[in-house]
């Protein structure tokens, strides 16, 4: 422990007057970069990258400390302290030429658009020049690119004129692609691991409460799980966003300002009850009705002015936090049963509530730390109402006699059950003979959805050009796999691999879709992630109504220039054996299609020869190896694999599912498996 703790972590540059040298830091893979530091500040313009020059020519920059804001004194300008719009400029070396990168654009304060290397990339709401035709929007976003250079332009315009705070408010985070979007679901799974703690504390309570009224303290401790667990949901990734895209930013800023201001009376009230003899119910009424005062108000105003009450009922919580530990301290003075549980939890929460204060006023620059201090505080608190309901288990056992005099009563109704039961029997025959005739009507519906799949799944003729061997083993008649192989010209040939949802016949019909838009698209799509970004479209306005999702990739060989494309959406890592060597490994360009809207999934190019073999796979086969252990079942898989590098094309499926099955020590398949094998003649 003491030889780690004195181990020395490499700083992350920072920006220096506009320019941003990281090739050092990002050359390590697993590498992220926040774009800190001196940006390029030109207030009262705004300007496309191509009158970058023209501008330095006539104009000098200012520098902008990155993250900040441009808000003026509220003395100077009143309400509008934070409006206006400038834009900003920065030039990273990176050094990462041709490597997939991502970025992490935040919510900006509170209109936005980012052009990298003169591409308008991403944007929020509408940038404007007047408040008439500017418009506010948070949606955080992961933009994926392939820097073309060893050194990346990023100017990003902003506007403001809808909430009290201006300008790039928070950091912008470049890294790898896989390491970002690592990252961001990372994020994901922490907060709705969070989300979804509290949220079942508070459902939880709300049944004590529901089944026990004498102790209402439960049921304002749920409500407060229920507004955490929504504010949660509300801020940071704003995944209230990306699950109704169309809800009006007013609305949504409503609702985060609001699911933080109810917190602070209701959970008054459940502290007032828990203490009653030490609280005071002056404090109380004071704390109720000031803080329902200020909810009033973010209802019945607009942005511009309900949002400069934020750091007043920050002051305003914080004076009720300070007067909770003290009323504390009184129960623990009292010896009051587990009043130091109580309070422990309570100043963690504290702590790490006065950090996110003042990391979102920009005082210091840390990371945030309410999501432990939430979990903490109420995972304790859970155990304290816990604790005390416990002792009503003691009461239960006084029932027992009592239970036990009513087992006579409970004899004559078990004698009544089983006259019932003796009818029941008689229309259970009666529904058996019904629900025979619908399975052999099923049956047939199997049978026929079968022949669909096969027919449209045939592989076509490709000599002189590849040789084409497939491994598809269903669970069911019909399973969620889905194949398609077709020429376009007699020198171009395009395969699709996809994983649609379930089996039978909803497998069935999922496939078709699937197969109809591909074919649909396949004359328009000129490359592989063209294709997936209209398939993504297509199934993402559908989703409203059929929640498909699914993951996909496609590999288009060009004979006419030898170059092998492949884009991937959600797929697991594909592999390429090239003759007498390494094999390449596939990555994903983008996430799973219909999920995300608008999303421009990235590209692999290279070359091919004779000889070279492509093995294309669903997780089926990847999972069935090792289903506790993904990287040990990679390494399985690829050694089987490499293992078919001297074996004729015609001997690799034979022999690949030989030694699947013993490597699994199994005969059988718990989920639909499709292997296809492909050689460069």
């Amino acid at each position: 422990m003491v030889l780690l703790s004195c181990s020395v972590t490499e700083v992350p540059p920072v920006a220096e007057k506009g320019q941003l040298i990281a090739v050092n830091y990002l050359k390590i893979s697993n590498h992220v970069i926040q774009l800190s530091g001196d940006w390029e500040y030109y207030p009262g313009l705004l300007f496309t990258p191509s009158e970058l020059p023209e501008i330095k020519s006539i104009r000098e920059p200012h520098y902008f400390k990155f993250p900040g804001i441009w808000t003026k004194s509220f003395l100077d300008k009143g309400f509008l302290a934070g409006d206006g719009y400038a834009t900003f400029h920065l030039e990273l070396n990176h050094g990462l030429k041709g490597i997939p990168l991502s970025i992490k654009v935040p919510e900006m304060e509170s209109a936005y658009s980012l052009f990298v290397d003169g591409e308008k990339l991403s944007s929020n709401g509408v940038v404007s020049a007047s408040y008439q035709t500017g418009i506010p929007e948070y949606r955080p976003q992961i933009i994926d690119f392939i820097p073309k250079e060893n050194q990346t332009n990023f100017l990003l315009q902003i506007s403001n004129y809808h909430h009290r705070k201006g300008g790039p408010a928070q950091l912008i985070t470049l890294g790898r692609t896989s390491d970002i979007h690592k990252q961001y679901e990372f994020q994901i799974f922490r907060d709705m691991l969070l989300v979804g703690s509290i949220l079942f504390m508070g459902l939880y309570h709300i049944f004590l409460y529901w089944n026990r009224k004498k102790d209402p303290f439960t049921y304002w401790f749920a409500l407060t799980c229920i507004f955490v667990a929504l504010r949660v949901f509300i801020t940071g990734n704003k995944y209230l966003v990306q699950l109704y895209p169309n809800l009006p930013w007013e609305i949504h800023l409503k609702l985060s300002y609001l699911s933080f201001f109810f917190i602070t009376p209701i959970f008054a009230r459940y502290v007032f009850l828990l203490f009653k003899p030490y609280f005071s119910r002056r404090v109380y009424e004071l704390l109720k009705y000031v803080g329902y005062a200020f909810c009033f108000i973010v209802l019945v105003t607009r942005s511009s002015f309900y949002t400069y009450l934020m750091v007043p009922f920050q002051i305003f919580t914080l004076f009720g936090a300070l007067y909770t530990l003290v009323v504390l301290i009184r129960a623990i003075r009292d010896v009051q049963a587990d009043s130091i549980i109580f309070l422990i939890s309570f100043v963690v929460f504290v702590a790490s509530f006065v950090n996110d204060i003042l990391v979102n006023n920009l005082i210091i620059n840390s990371p945030l730390t309410i999501h432990f201090g939430i979990f903490m505080m109420f995972f304790v608190q859970s155990i304290y109402i816990a604790r005390n309901f416990s002792k009503g288990f003691v009461e239960a056992e006084n029932l027992a006699i009592e239970l036990s005099e009513k087992n006579q009563t409970l004899q004559k109704v078990q004698n009544q059950i089983t006259i019932l039961n003796e009818r029941l029997e008689t229309r259970v025959k009666e529904k058996t003979i019904e629900l025979q005739s619908k399975l052999d009507q099923i049956t047939k519906d199997m049978k026929l959805a079968k022949s669909i799949i096969q027919s449209v799944t045939k592989v076509p003729e490709m000599e002189p050009y590849l040789n084409v061997d497939i491994l598809y083993k269903p669970t069911a008649d019909v399973g969620g796999d889905i194949f398609f192989v077709k020429r376009i010209q007699d020198f171009y040939y395009r395969f699709f691999l996809g994983d649609a949802t379930g089996h039978g016949l909803q497998a069935a019909l999922y496939s078709m879709m699937i197969q109809s838009e591909f074919e649909r698209v396949s004359a328009v799509a000129m490359r592989p992630n063209d294709l997936l970004f209209y398939m993504n479209q297509h199934f993402y306005d559908k989703n409203a109504d059929l929640q498909i999702y699914f993951p996909a990739l496609v590999m288009d060989f060009d004979f006419h220039q030898n170059i092998l494309r492949y884009a991937g959406g959600g797929v697991q890592n594909q592999i390429i054996m090239k003759k007498n060597s390494e094999p390449t490994i596939l990555e994903n360009t983008g996430p799973i299609i219909g999920i995300l809207e608008h999303y421009r999934y990235g590209i692999f190019e290279t070359k091919v020869e004779s000889g070279d073999r492509i093995f294309l796979f669903t997780d089926g086969l990847f999972e069935e190896l090792n289903e506790e252990d993904g990287m040990q079942a990679w390494d399985e898989l690829l050694s089987v694999i490499r293992s078919t590098n001297e074996l004729s094309f015609q001997e690799i499926i034979p022999s690949v599912q030989t030694m699947l099955f013993q490597k699994m020590n199994k005969i059988s398949w718990k989920d639909d498996s499709t292997l296809i094998v492909i050689e460069v003649v």
